[in-house]
């Protein structure tokens, strides 16, 4: 088998000849050897193997190790950087590696093996592991009222990483992107500090400050990006909702997420994309009562 893992181009095609093999645990046993073997990768050679190591692990099993994907993916600078990750999307440790273009290939940033192996392309795992499809992000601005929600926020998320029993959802859907942006009425900069207001009726008579007139729930369209169906909503935050107690906080965006919630599963249906969207709504639930 492995003489041939290596030689295969499509998942299909690697899925086949994997199910070919009488003796799996003898083959996840043999992956294992070669992931070993690639984990230290140290060109672009060695990182497109490991990569195809993964795929094949993903499809027979990792048994009783930590599953990982291996990912390469260009950042907005422009530059190509790799890592393998967990479900949780934790970076192991050694594996985050950026990459320079080489005449028609790629070498590691600061690696020791600069060798033109004449591939022109980076690899990128092709069946990722499946992951917690609700995502939160924090705006870096925030007013200093609202501290105590934002670490607040960055547990929920965690709980959401480690909980979500995304494996039982379908793979109809990849993932809802939940974007909270809070007014910074006191950054450090006076050139960036404003305030969001919902409607024009609340913005106070002669508000000298910078404002903005942003929707609670800015609503995004299903589209797909790097071919997962995605979600994107933005929740904005007043100043007012910033100096609220953090316990009446945690309540009000409980009852944001599980509106945010309802809106994905009308918007699936009316597309008819099979997704259990019942069953991340309850696991949500169990979460947040945790929280």
């Amino acid at each position: 088998m492995l003489k041939d893992l290596y030689q295969l181009e499509t998942l299909e095609q690697l899925k086949t000849r994997i199910q070919e093999e009488p003796l799996l645990d003898s083959l996840r046993q043999a992956l294992f050897a070669e992931y070993d073997r690639y984990f230290h990768y140290a060109n672009i050679e060695q990182w497109n193997k490991l990569v195809r190591v993964c795929e094949a692990l993903h499809v027979v099993g990792w048994a009783d190790r930590e599953p990982v994907e291996a990912i390469a993916e260009k950042w907005i600078n422009g530059s190509y950087y790799s890592s393998l990750r967990t479900r949780t999307f934790t970076t192991i440790e050694g594996t985050n590696k950026g990459w320079n273009k080489r005449g028609n290939s790629f070498v590691i940033d600061g690696g020791q093996d600069m060798a033109n192996y004449d591939i022109s392309a980076l690899a990128s795992q092709r069946n990722p592991l499946p992951k917690n499809p609700i995502r939160l992000v924090c705006s870096g601005n925030y007013q200093c009222s609202a501290q105590a929600f934002v670490d607040s926020l960055e547990e929920l998320r965690e709980r959401l990483d480690r909980d979500m029993r995304q494996e039982m959802y379908g793979d109809g859907f990849g993932y809802l992107g939940i974007y909270c942006w809070f007014s910074h009425h006191d950054d450090p900069s006076p050139s960036v500090r404003c305030e969001y207001f919902h409607t024009e009726q609340e913005v106070p008579p002669d508000f000298a400050a910078d404002y903005y007139i942003r929707p609670r729930l800015q609503i995004g369209k299903l589209a797909k990006r790097g071919g997962q169906l995605k979600l994107e909503i933005t929740r904005h935050f007043t100043r007012q909702e910033g100096e609220l107690p953090l316990e009446t906080q945690k309540e009000m965006f409980k009852r944001d997420l599980m509106e945010i919630t309802a809106i994905l599963n009308e918007k699936l249906k009316k597309k008819k994309t099979p997704y259990r969207t019942d069953l991340v709504i309850a696991d949500l639930e169990a979460v947040l009562a945790k929280w």
